[in-house]
């Protein structure tokens, strides 16, 4: 192949007669780019004097200013520059036109799937991965997709991979190709390894990457050394407990023990007595021997007050003494006992209006809110919902015994449009119940259920065809809700494992099934 730049002046016409004395001369062109001040040529093989007089005559074309050959024209510099970069990323490259053959397949593809490049190039995709695949899927029908796990077999060699596909449109949003990205499953637990590495010991169960929690992180990591009081404030589902955990194992406190109780949980007569304990006959019902309260059995640790807002008037006083004066006094004992404990509380509502309303005393908001971390919501770390996604499928998997691979973009984009009230918990329950509909290995939006709502028209739809019958709304919402809290309740036998399916407090749990009047 022989290649000329040609350099000119902008007039109208000129390429024109260019191509002309190309043609005159019955040469071959095999492509051309035209600029404003250049015209790039190439053309097949010619012989030494037909090309010296080719570039004579172009030369002679008004306003054309010089000729030269050159190796490559600029787009064939630019497509040898992105075949280099393909090349050298550790991640598997494949493109794919509208009819199923290949015209990119980079080296890390050779080697996990076991192809010579020149083997594969021009072949039908549905040869390689068969007809079943995503890849297939993404051409036929426009369905992209993350993160799926797939697997082929060549020469007895079986290669496993995730791969996540994207579609090449026209103007009309048309799929005319498509480009698939490939990774090692191995290499990729070793990324997501390295990429976590956080996640392991104090963080393991906090699952994110987003700024706002890792801002969060941080701020653990700086103030887990001192001893000072901590309030965690953010919505219900945010995981507060996760963080004062973190807190606890990031302390020097990390050997003693680490106790965590609801204040909602329970009535005051029986927190008090969990909180401070009691002495022996204290009170009916008191076991013989009395007991040490949650108070004295972290001594030394740490203990989780979560809803602190939830306690009375008269627990909160007690409570602000042990963080005065570090002493607590069981129940029918007249003497105070000093214990070492640092104190994490944590509330989802107000306080600041809780004051004000007299239902939450100043003093031990004070006393409390030494050292304030704002837990974000799930609507203000929207970047985590894929890495959360992954997490629960690869846990419920276990659970459910579900063998789901991934989820596809559409299942995903539903879910970062949600607002998510209930936050982590009510998005692993989101996930949980996509599993449990879901009829193939990979999530689909037709397997979402979002806060009860069906997110499929059609499936509404199809619902209220076949229940004419309806009562009033609030009538046919609580025997929905019913239904969901019996079945919940009777296959786990535990308000605190229902609580957390769920998404609501164990409490909320018991006082539903009261109101329902739900039995085993």
């Amino acid at each position: 192949m022989i290649r000329f730049e040609i350099s000119t002046r902008d007039r109208l016409g000129i390429t024109t007669e260019i191509l002309c004395k190309i043609y005159n001369r019955d040469i071959d062109l095999v492509s051309m780019e035209v600029f404003t001040e250049k015209v790039c040529i190439k053309i097949n093989d010619i012989d030494y004097a037909t090309k010296k007089n080719l570039k004579e005559e172009i030369s002679g074309i008004e306003d054309v200013i010089f000729i030269k050959e050159i190796e490559l024209l600029d787009h064939e510099k630019n497509e040898q520059k992105l075949l280099a970069v393909i090349d050298s990323v550790d991640e598997g490259i494949i493109s794919i036109d509208k009819n199923f053959e290949i015209n990119i397949f980079n080296n890390y593809c050779e080697e996990l799937f076991n192809y010579k490049k020149e083997d594969v190039i021009g072949r039908d995709i549905r040869d390689i991965v068969g007809e079943e695949d995503v890849i297939v899927d993404l051409i036929r029908y426009g369905y992209e997709y993350d993160n799926i796990k797939s697997s082929i077999k060549h020469n007895d060699i079986k290669s496993n991979y995730i791969t996540t596909g994207r579609r090449i449109t026209n103007d009309n949003d048309e799929t005319i190709g498509a480009v698939v990205s490939i990774k090692d499953v191995n290499k990729a637990r070793e990324l997501v390894n390295i990429i976590n590495k956080n996640n392991d010991g104090p963080f393991k169960n906090i699952i994110g990457n987003s700024k706002s929690i890792e801002k969060v992180k941080n701020m653990t990591i700086s103030i887990s050394k001192s001893n000072s009081t901590v309030l965690l404030r953010g919505d219900s589902g945010t995981g507060k407990e996760l963080f004062a955990n973190a807190i606890h194992d990031l302390s020097d406190r990390r050997d003693k023990r680490f106790v965590a109780i609801n204040c909602a949980a329970l009535p005051d007569s029986l927190l008090e007595s969990e909180l401070f304990g009691y002495e022996k006959g204290s009170f009916t019902g008191a076991m013989q021997n009395g007991k040490e309260g949650l108070f004295k059995e972290a001594n030394e640790g740490t203990i989780f007050l979560d809803e602190i807002g939830e306690l009375s008037m008269l627990l909160q006083a007690k409570l602000l003494r042990v963080l005065q004066e570090g002493k607590i006094r069981k129940i029918g004992s007249s003497k105070e006992e000093g214990v070492d404990v640092r104190v994490i509380a944590a509330t989802h509502k107000n306080l600041e209006k809780m004051i004000k309303d007299g239902e939450f005393r100043e003093d031990l908001y004070y006393r409390l809110n030494v050292i304030p971390i704002k837990i974000p919501s799930l609507k203000e770390r929207l970047d985590d919902i894929p890495i959360l996604v992954h997490f629960f499928i690869n846990k419920l998997n276990k659970k459910l015994r579900t063998n789901i691979r991934g989820f596809k973009k559409d299942f995903l984009d539903e879910l970062m449009n949600y607002d998510w009230p209930g936050n982590v918990r009510e998005l692993q329950n989101a996930v949980e119940r996509a599993m449990n509909l879901c009829n193939g290995d990979v999530l689909t939006r037709q397997d979402i259920i979002i806060d009860c709502i069906y997110k499929d028209e059609d499936i509404v739809d199809d619902l209220i065809e076949e229940e004419q019958d309806f009562k009033s709304l609030k009538e046919e919402m609580e025997k929905y809700e019913k239904e969901i809290i019996m079945k919940v309740y009777n296959d786990n036998k535990s308000y605190r494992e229902s609580a957390k399916i769920l998404g609501i407090s164990h409490t909320a749990v018991m006082n539903k099934i009261n109101k329902y009047n739900i039995k085993e």
